[in-house]
């Protein structure tokens, strides 16, 4: 069960943290219809270990782990050398056996023996050992996969709205408000005391749906969320809220604001799952690491995922069939929810969902990876290095990039430099439908406009500070701490470019009288036009100018390239020198021209140009009307400019 436990809405607990909340209310004035604050949801300060930061993770999977583990011989180090890999992650024996992408298990299972043999060959040669398993497949154990789970605890399964056990991949998923969490955390603990593991990852950490809609509707679940409305709002404001008591509050199925709760509450529950594990784990081993793998790009609320992150030590999320472009703008929203801590992206190198040997070809896969460094994303390689056929150009090709990668950490360590920031907010997402991703955002990168994303829930004035200029188009359900540190920061001299409904909705769909943002800044309507309020300048563009707008004003953050340049800038400051990461989305033979933003002096006429396996080349800077510009020709798929700076 969750670990938030409630026996009844009027236990000790419950009354003691309700009273404190509607105390809290009356105390600071907040108006009758206001929602009380949510409940306390724990999160224990992440891992810091350095070697998160420098990870370099090789997935094998099925054949490809029988291969990598059986008989290693020199293939760790050779990895290692090649493709700069570190850290390795692998199915513990009994998952690997029974593992249904594997082929043929009588010929390619692995005794535990074998197993150890491969993960020490392994850890000599400097890599740290991650172990698979997971809450909704109970790490595909013997178990789960040969029914028994689902024979002897049907309650287990996540169900839909009809009660009908929901199937992914052939197989019913477990549902994390069941005894189906003990059992898992039980096995974590186990796999990570047996086999000594630098960190574990619980994988698919979500819900899902079935043809009756989303999850989910067991028993748990119904009881968990009715204890959990209970404590927080009590009984009379529920049945003003939604019309009866909190213990005869159906699962929502249909928009609406008990359905944005129930939303809210299931991102809940897998924070809860995280933070338990996490918990526990470190019990274990205080320098264990723990993370799961979630989509956190998700067009809509189904997975419940957005408060796992700060419970997590690093953010992954797989990256199959998408561009290099839209891996940039993913890695933009993947800093934003991993709020400094390391993000490892997935790369799906792999041409077949089914087939772990057949690569991409090299075009494809050079700028999914290209665009992953240059946000300084640790590269995550599923692929089976195994001895099938596969692409000779494109496995050339991946291990010139992560070869590279590995071996000049120099240009990835600087601290990340953008003087505009854009509002992620999936909250907004989740209940008004608003894109995950800012529309503006592919405008500004096209643009050579570095930008930094920020998760608009928790807001600070630390946050705010480095930038010059910020951009808030989808956040339409703002909340009201956020738009006063917003207000703020324009008042002492930034630059924000709003949508004129940011804030206009509260955090269950709710339109609000008037918006928490133009409130703060004390202006009755969106300003059409540019205003000054303090220091500061505020816009609310119509959305069609939305992109222009952004495009004029943070033109002095900008480098200035032709929208089809067809090529990225991604900037960082590391000591006296400024290093633009270079990332070629689409073929382009003209010139491109960088101008260099009026913040930064150029202390060389002279920056050096870096190409994985092409060694340096000498690049000459010009100045015309006080600005610093850099002609490029023949650009190639990844480059780093080094550019010193007075």
């Amino acid at each position: 069960m969750i670990s938030f436990v409630i026996k009844s809405f009027f236990s000790p607990r419950c009354v003691f943290v309700l009273a404190l909340l509607l105390n809290d209310s009356v105390t600071f004035g907040v108006p009758v219809e206001s929602l009380p604050r949510d409940l306390p949801l724990p999160a224990s300060p992440p891992n810091s270990a350095t070697w998160l930061r420098e990870a370099n993770i090789l997935q094998p999977y099925a054949l490809s782990q029988f291969v990598a583990l059986a008989n290693p011989g020199d293939r760790p180090a050779r990895l290692k050398q090649d493709f700069g890999f570190n850290a390795i992650i692998v199915l513990p024996t009994d998952a690997h056996n029974v593992s249904p992408d594997l082929k043929d298990r009588v010929a390619h299972s692995l005794t535990d023996e074998q197993f150890r043999a491969g993960v020490a060959a392994y850890r000599a040669a400097g890599y740290r050992l991650i172990l698979y398993t997971s809450v909704m497949a109970l790490g595909l154990s013997p178990d789960f996969m040969s029914e028994k789970i689902k024979r002897e605890h049907p309650d287990w399964l996540q169900r839909d709205p009809k009660g009908n056990p929901v199937m992914v991949w052939g197989v019913p998923w477990l549902c994390p408000n069941t005894g189906a969490r003990d059992a898992a955390l039980t096995r974590a603990v186990r796999i990570a005391k047996e086999y000594r593991a630098d960190g574990i990852m619980l994988d698919n950490n979500q819900f899902f749906f079935a043809e009756g809609g989303w999850t989910c509707h067991c028993d748990s679940c119904k009881k968990a969320f009715r204890e959990y409305v209970g404590c927080r709002f009590g009984v009379k404001k529920t049945k003003r809220l939604f019309g009866v008591a909190p213990d005869k509050l159906p699962i929502p199925t249909e928009a609406g604001p008990l359905f944005s709760l129930w939303m809210h509450w299931r991102n809940r529950v897998w924070a809860e799952v995280n933070e338990s594990f996490r918990a526990r784990l470190r019990q274990v081993n205080p320098k264990i690491m723990f993370f799961a793998n979630t989509q956190f790009l998700f067009e809509t609320g189904m997975l419940g995922t957005d408060f796992q992150y700060e419970r997590e030590d690093v953010l992954l999320s797989e990256t199959v069939g998408l561009n290099s472009r839209q891996i940039s703008e993913k890695m933009v929203r993947g800093h934003a929810l991993a709020a400094g801590r390391p993000l490892w992206n997935y790369i799906g190198t792999f041409s077949k969902p089914d087939d772990y040997t057949a690569l991409l070809p090299a075009t494809t896969i050079s700028p999914m990876i290209a665009a992953t460094l240059a946000h300084a994303a640790r590269p995550w390689i599923v692929d089976g290095f195994d001895l099938g056929p596969t692409d000779a150009t494109a496995r050339k090709e991946m291990s010139r990039l992560l070869g590279w990668h590995a071996t000049h950490q120099e240009f990835f360590t600087g601290e990340s430099w953008a003087g505009v920031a854009t509002l992620i907010s999936p909250n907004s997402r989740n209940v008004l439908k608003r894109p995950l991703i800012p529309p503006h955002l592919s405008a500004l990168q096209n643009a050579g406009t570095p930008v930094i994303g920020l998760r608009d829930a928790k807001l600070s004035a630390k946050e705010l500070r480095p930038f010059r200029f910020l951009t808030v188009e989808t956040a339409a359900s703002l909340n009201d701490e956020s738009a006063r540190v917003l207000a703020k920061w324009v008042r002492k001299g930034g630059t924000l470019i709003a949508a004129a409904d940011t804030g206009t909705y509260d955090e269950l769909g709710r339109k609000r009288t008037d918006s928490s943002l133009w409130r703060a800044l004390d202006l009755k309507n969106a300003p059409k036009k540019i205003i000054s309020i303090g220091r500061g300048k505020v816009v609310a563009p119509e959305s069609g100018e939305f992109a222009t707008t952004a495009l004029q004003l943070t033109q002095p953050a900008s480098f200035q390239i032709a929208p089809d340049a067809g090529i990225e800038i991604v900037a960082y400051q590391k000591e006296k020198s400024l290093l633009l990461h270079l990332v070629r989305h689409q073929p382009a033979d003209k010139p491109v021209t960088l101008r260099l933003p009026e913040i930064f002096r150029a202390a060389d006429m002279r920056a050096q140009f870096l190409i994985p396996g092409a060694g340096a080349q000498t690049l000459s800077l010009s100045t015309e009307a006080g600005v610093t510009a850099i002609g490029l020709t023949n650009i190639p798929a990844y480059g780093v400019i080094k550019i010193p700076l007075r």
